[in-house]
């Protein structure tokens, strides 16, 4: 057995080494960190697309092509507005497309946790300014909102509803995904229209990173299936058996386990920092790595996960704690500032414009701060490529945040006046 399974892992690196070699691994916005950044990537790039006066030059073209391919009702009147992260006293709205009688209102979601009621305080925008609300719900894999972020919004037989007046009122809430919806968009704008070889170099671009994203770069599928095909009996047993292994709890609590491990020794061995006592209620364990990992079910609900992983207090300043946890689905690295404002947390967000401010939530009594890297649970984007040993993407990985950390040490050791002058 133990030859068979060395053999069909040596036969899948091969077939992962050459498909690295056709290049669809090398995009340029994963290459400078912001991937998975809403505000800096995903969201502009959307609203450049889909406004009439966005710099591609084809005026409403991709708008309606947007409102066709997802079969949306919405005229492209003389009234039409497109506005990017627009601040109202509802929250803030990632897209705001406006004709004269409907509001189009996209939430997009990458791996940020939904807030408070947020789509039922989009609704209740829609309705204060007298428009039709057409909410689109945007995630990698078309997940839906939670109980918690449609508020007094319900779904009802398929159908999203809010009860106004004892009277269900149909509610236009549409849930689509990067990895179908927006890819296959993109993919067939390109065939629709001769552009520009850069346009069509920077939609393909985008298009690539959203399959990055979404695990859809599968470049060798044809010989996987043909290696597939040939098992044997003895081969096909070995391969139920990684199966098996690989995706239990236990497995993937072990490679947890071990990744928090390889962080917190390499940062400790760096000289400046040291396990945290007062957050070590959320120090990882063996056990629960692998209860992190464990099914989730009424009694094991998501939502009441622990957050665990490393808790390292800075040496040369009390109030810097370094964090790198997984919370209720996500991998994350950040910082805790004990006692510090939400101004001045902005500062720092200046400095560090991938990382995001999180509320105060569960174990972490402070508001934090941190970047995240992916759902660990499903194994996407970066996460998976911290997993394993002698990895180099790890070790480029801790150097980068003891970079990180040496560098806001540095900004902390001067008043905050003198932090605002370096932006």
């Amino acid at each position: 057995m133990e030859k068979h399974v060395d053999n069909l892992i040596k036969q899948t690196i091969e077939i992962i080494y050459k498909n690295k070699s056709h290049g669809d691994y090398f995009n340029l916005l994963k290459i400078a960190g912001i991937s998975s950044s809403e505000v800096f990537t995903h969201t502009p790039i959307l609203k450049e697309l889909l406004d009439p006066n966005g710099s591609h030059g084809q005026k409403t073209f991709f708008l309606k092509s947007f409102i066709k391919y997802l079969g949306l009702d919405f005229q492209l009147d003389e009234y039409v507005s497109i506005k990017k992260e627009f601040r109202c006293e509802h929250g803030q709205i990632d897209l705001l497309i406006q004709n004269k009688n409907k509001a189009m209102i996209i939430e997009n979601k990458i791996y940020a946790e939904d807030q408070n009621k947020q789509l039922n305080r989009y609704y209740n925008y829609c309705i204060g300014q007298k428009k039709d609300p057409l909410i689109i719900y945007l995630t990698l894999n078309g997940d839906e909102p939670s109980a918690s972020s449609l508020g007094v919004i319900k779904k009802l037989n398929d159908q999203y509803v809010i009860v106004l007046d004892d009277k269900y009122h149909f509610v236009d809430l549409r849930c689509i995904s990067y990895a179908e919806n927006i890819i296959n968009w993109l993919e067939s704008v390109l065939t629709e229209v001769q552009f520009s070889n850069n346009l069509v170099s920077a939609i393909s671009q985008y298009v690539n990173l959203l399959k990055l994203l979404t695990d859809k770069v599968i470049t060798g599928g044809k010989e996987l299936n043909m290696m597939l095909e040939n098992l044997n009996s003895e081969e096909l047993a070995a391969i139920k058996l990684i199966s098996r292994q690989f995706n239990s709890s236990e497995y993937r609590g072990y490679l947890l386990f071990q990744l928090f491990s390889n962080v917190q020794k390499k940062i400790i061995d760096s000289g400046n920092f040291i396990v945290s006592n007062e957050y070590e209620n959320i120090l990882f364990t063996k056990e629960n790595c692998v209860a992190w990992f464990e099914q989730a079910s009424a009694k094991n609900p998501a939502i009441k996960r622990n957050v665990i992983g490393c808790a390292l207090k800075c040496k040369t300043n009390s109030k810097l704690t370094f964090l790198f946890v997984v919370a209720t689905n996500d991998l994350h690295y950040g910082i805790v500032l004990d006692g510090v404002s939400s101004e001045q947390l902005k500062v720092i967000t200046n400095n560090f414009p991938t990382w995001k401010i999180r509320p105060v939530w569960k174990k972490i009594k402070y508001e934090w701060i941190s970047h995240d890297i992916g759902n660990l649970r499903k194994f996407s984007g970066d996460t998976f490529k911290l997993l394993g040993v002698d990895n180099s993407f790890l070790d480029n990985f801790i150097s980068d945040r003891i970079n990180d950390l040496e560098i806001l040490n540095g900004l902390l050791s001067l008043e905050y006046s003198g932090i605002s002058k370096t932006k």
